[in-house]
């Protein structure tokens, strides 16, 4: 009887044991936003090596500072969850991680760049025109991960 009791009690516990606490899944939304801002960084980073490689400079500029601004983003949301000196590294390994992957995927020829924007041109601008959209979609995937209901917009 004594082990049957255990049994229920261990299964009547067990989703809340398992159910991270909300700073957990707070620092797992935004770990999960800096990492999309830190591969829209590389994105633009690239898209400008292009436009500069055509000789159009201002398209090229336009897209130096969307990266600027993505990286900038990535940082910020890797700081709600670690030290300033970790987060600069993180952020700086991230960008460079998606750098050299996004390189590879073009095979280092910028007339293969189609493949990368079909990926990720609308996400990367939803992600610095709508970063309430960006928010809110992490929000959602995390808690439904852990069984959480998608939170609603305020009425």
């Amino acid at each position: 009887m004594y082990r049957i009791l255990l049994l229920v009690l261990a299964f009547a516990s067990f989703p809340s044991a398992a159910q991270p606490s909300v700073e957990a899944i707070t620092a797992e939304v935004t770990d999960n936003i800096a990492t999309e801002y830190a591969e829209c960084a590389a994105y633009f980073a690239i898209l400008q090596g292009a436009f500069a490689n055509s000789g159009k400079l201002s398209e090229s500029d336009k897209f130096k500072k969307a990266s600027d601004k993505a990286a900038e983003f990535s940082l910020i949301s890797a700081k709600q969850s670690r030290s300033e000196e970790m987060a600069n590294n993180v952020t700086l390994a991230r960008f460079e991680m998606s750098l050299k992957a996004m390189q590879k995927i073009i095979d280092n020829n910028y007339s293969n760049i189609s493949l990368l924007m079909n990926k990720h041109s609308d996400s990367c601008t939803e992600g610095l025109t709508n970063s309430a959209a960006l928010m809110k979609r992490w929000s959602d995937r995390i808690n439904a991960k852990y069984g959480i209901a998608p939170s609603t917009p305020a009425k």
